[in-house]
């Protein structure tokens, strides 16, 4: 539970005697294993090191990191950029967009006003803004999220597991686009989606949303002993397998089949060509969420995608009213919530705050 205690250490170090063993899975069999000793390491969110590739820096290891956020929720905005000092990058902002105030005639094929929220399609607009915008700056990647995120006081760290297990499940995708300048998370993939609520394995879809037999891809890479996954109980996201399945303290990098919630992703230079192409001129009828789905589970336009489950970025939910939790689901609750929680995540950075300020460790969200 969070409450402060004396810390011994640096502001934003909290180290963990833990040993990660990452196994390639497939079919649910045990495969080629990436490591199997056990070594010590440390999680830390302070920066490690210099170098615009390098997951340490202060954009993540990406060129950028945006947030898409409504020009009045000032709110979210004061949370995120103190959040993000403390834990160490620097976050760009795109403005966001109010469904209504989109033209008719800009409107996305397909998409009936009649039926679908102004909000879910002000939601469209944005991220495909975000899009856009790496498009015409020729950014060689981004991580784009959402101004309602949470993440862990050692995000780097989890950032860094990844990416060892993200470039192992590249050696299967199609090597015709590697991204130009170096990137920690391997060289050939087009977006690695890194927040979502609910997911969906390749091998587990319902029937209407199968792809051909030839096309799944049901790999998976094993994260051991992550004192930053949420213990027996508080972990969630699990749409179509039992986390009994796996050993706790697991976290599971894997190919997407279908994703709910687009908290946080990030896309190459190649993947921004490729979901601006869909997302934005193809049409759209149902949530932002997803088409996004969609351009990774039918790997549109040749999409190559990683996620990971537990996610790393998750929506938070604030003290105070409800109703402003979500600029999409809107509605009249006046109802108060007195205490805030992210799900998902261990050490929550919003929930951190005032021990971070303070120079105090981290706490736990649940005591158990």
């Amino acid at each position: 539970m969070i409450v402060g205690r004396p810390s011994i250490s640096l502001v934003l170090i909290s180290v963990f005697s833990i040993c990660v063993v990452i196994t390639l899975l497939r079919s649910s069999s045990v495969g080629n294993q990436l490591g199997s000793a056990s070594v010590p390491r440390k999680w830390i969110s302070s920066t490690k090191k210099d170098g615009k590739s390098d997951v340490f820096n202060e954009t993540l290891g990406f060129e950028k990191v945006f947030v898409i956020g409504l020009p009045e929720r000032s709110d979210k905005r004061d949370a995120l950029s103190l959040m993000s000092a403390l834990t160490g990058f620097k976050l760009t902002w795109i403005r966001g967009v109010l469904g209504k105030s989109i033209a008719d005639k800009a409107l996305p094929l397909g998409w009936n006003r009649e039926t679908m929220q102004d909000s879910n399609l002000g939601s469209w607009r944005g991220h495909v803004d975000a899009m856009r915008t790496i498009v015409e700056e020729g950014i060689s990647s981004a991580l784009i999220m959402e101004d309602d995120m949470d993440w862990d006081v050692h995000v780097k760290a989890e950032l860094a597991q990844f990416a060892t297990a993200a470039q192992s499940l590249q050696k299967g995708f199609h090597r015709n686009q590697s991204i130009g300048s170096p990137s920690p998370y391997g060289q050939d993939w087009d977006m690695l989606w890194l927040g979502s609520c609910v997911v969906f394995f390749d091998e587990q879809l319902a029937e209407h949303l199968q792809i051909p037999p030839e096309q799944r891809d049901d790999r998976k890479v094993l994260i051991h002993d992550d004192p930053t996954v949420p213990p027996p109980g508080h972990i969630l996201a699990n749409g179509s397998f039992s986390w009994e399945s796996y050993p706790p303290y697991t976290r599971i990098v894997y190919v997407p089949g279908d994703n709910i919630c687009s908290f946080a992703y990030a896309l190459s230079a190649a993947g921004a060509r490729k979901a601006l192409e869909y997302m934005g001129l193809e049409g759209q009828y149902k949530p932002f969420d997803n088409h996004l789905s969609d351009l990774c589970r039918m790997r549109i336009n040749g999409m190559r995608c990683v996620s990971v489950v537990p996610g790393l970025f998750v929506h938070h939910r604030p003290k105070g009213r409800v109703s402003g939790d979500s600029d999409i689901n809107l509605g009249p609750n006046e109802e108060m919530r007195e205490v805030g929680f992210t799900e998902n995540v261990v050490y929550s950075t919003r929930l951190n705050l005032k021990n971070l300020l303070r120079g105090l460790e981290p706490e736990k969200q649940w005591a158990d």
